[in-house]
């Protein structure tokens, strides 16, 4: 009877012994897999500040007036350049339009232009 029972408290402390080597096996391997996630956490969070300087530097008003010059002949508008809507209903549609006196035509307001411009659409 001693037999049997030593036997089944070897065979019981063996199996104990290999559950705790399996615990602490996978533990280790947890570990591991969390320091490569803070790792590549860091070097993301690296990533973002590179990228977010690249975009602060692309995005600087200077470097793209620099850029604007040297690929453009791009400047300001004249005031000879800019129409309000009835000149500009004139010049697309005709004088009849200039006579009309029920569209408004504001001087510089662009939505007091754009809403005189819809009347005279909806005129047509």
């Amino acid at each position: 009877m001693i037999r049997i029972t030593t036997i089944f408290l070897c065979v019981l402390l063996a199996a104990a012994a290999f559950g705790r080597y399996r615990a602490e096996v996978s533990v280790r391997e947890l570990r591991e897999d969390i320091e490569n996630i803070e790792t590549s956490q860091v070097e993301e969070l690296r990533s973002i500040q590179m990228l977010r300087a690249e975009i602060a530097y692309l995005e600087n008003p200077d470097r793209l007036a620099k850029v604007a010059a040297s690929k453009t002949d791009l400047r300001p508008s004249d005031m000879d350049q800019l129409v309000n809507a009835r000149e500009f209903a004139a010049l697309i549609g005709g004088a009849d339009y200039v006579a009309e006196e029920d569209a408004p035509a504001p001087d510089g307001d662009v939505i007091m232009n754009a809403l005189a411009m819809a009347q005279l659409a909806d005129a047509q």
